[in-house]
């Protein structure tokens, strides 16, 4: 997962560049998007619940690692709300989504 996010970012930053409205496309929109799709193309599992989350936080602990220096700059700070949000908005949706398997219903009889 934080491999995905990780060419993503690289792709999305040398085609597209960065400016406010491309850095909250990125952070607050195309993050969330690959944190919940890419599971399920890379894993057989059904509950991709804690592969999203902690590719998340290993992703966005890469990133801090990187551009520690430039805390101070307001695509930093920007990166830093949208690590907060990301996680609570991939949480919700994996909580919130419908399972896909139906269950049998069994009857009394």
């Amino acid at each position: 997962m934080a491999t995905a996010l990780t060419i993503l970012l690289a792709l999305y930053s040398l085609l597209v560049g960065w400016n406010l409205i491309t850095a909250l496309l990125f952070w607050f929109i195309i993050v969330p998007a690959a944190a919940v799709y890419v599971p399920g193309f890379v894993s057989r599992n059904r509950n991709h619940w804690l592969e999203a989350v902690s590719g998340l936080v290993v992703f966005y602990g890469f990133m801090v690692f990187m551009i520690y220096s430039h805390y101070q700059s307001d695509l930093f700070q920007i990166m830093m709300w949208s690590a907060a949000i990301n996680v609570i908005i991939t949480s919700l949706i994996f909580l919130l989504r419908k399972p896909t398997t139906t269950r049998l219903r069994t009857t009394a009889q």
